[in-house]
């Protein structure tokens, strides 16, 4: 048992992350400026997908995955978009959450409530939205350890252009020109 570590209160406290001191970042990405798209990301474990230079986490060591929480208003949610290496988890925790894939035509969705789960598989496009009728939050956990981007379909990137977002070179978000 020589690998096993102990920790002091101190050492474990550095990783809880109590709820009531997180703060909601409503401009983690270039799309949440877009109608439809508004929504409340709390980064727990890890920054995750993150386009907010001044993300700061809950707890920074995200060893393998990042933890987050998405809060949104009926008809709320996420553009399309996709990981390259990453699987992303749901978990809704309250409401009615649509989750998606697939794009226009192929589109394909299941409607998933409190405690139910999908895992969608890297290269994927995906989406969600809260179709409930009160504000709800979504549990996500996406693989990794690293801030990750995502990629989009070109209208999308378009509407957060037009709604006064774009990337940089470093894929940080930055205003329009």
């Amino acid at each position: 048992m020589s690998d096993v570590i102990k920790m002091t209160q101190d050492e474990m406290n550095d990783r809880v992350a109590r709820f009531a001191d997180q703060k909601g970042n409503d401009q983690l990405m270039i799309t949440q400026s877009i109608p439809g798209f508004q929504r409340d990301i709390y980064s727990i474990i890890g920054k995750g997908v993150s386009e907010d230079a001044g993300t700061q986490p809950g707890i920074v060591d995200s060893e393998g995955f990042n933890v987050a929480y998405v809060g949104a208003a009926p008809d709320n949610g996420s553009a399309m978009h996709t990981h390259n290496e990453e699987v992303e988890v749901f978990i809704p925790i309250t409401g009615q959450w649509a989750i998606y894939w697939n794009e226009d035509d192929d589109m394909e969705e299941v409607v998933l409530g409190p405690m139910d789960c999908i895992s969608v598989p890297a290269k994927v496009m995906r989406s969600f939205k809260n179709v409930g009728d009160t504000y709800g939050h979504l549990l996500v956990i996406i693989g990794g350890t690293e801030n990750t981007t995502v990629s989009r379909p070109q209208g999308v990137i378009d509407a957060a252009e037009a709604a006064g977002l774009v990337l940089d070179k470093d894929g940080k978000m930055v205003a329009a020109e």
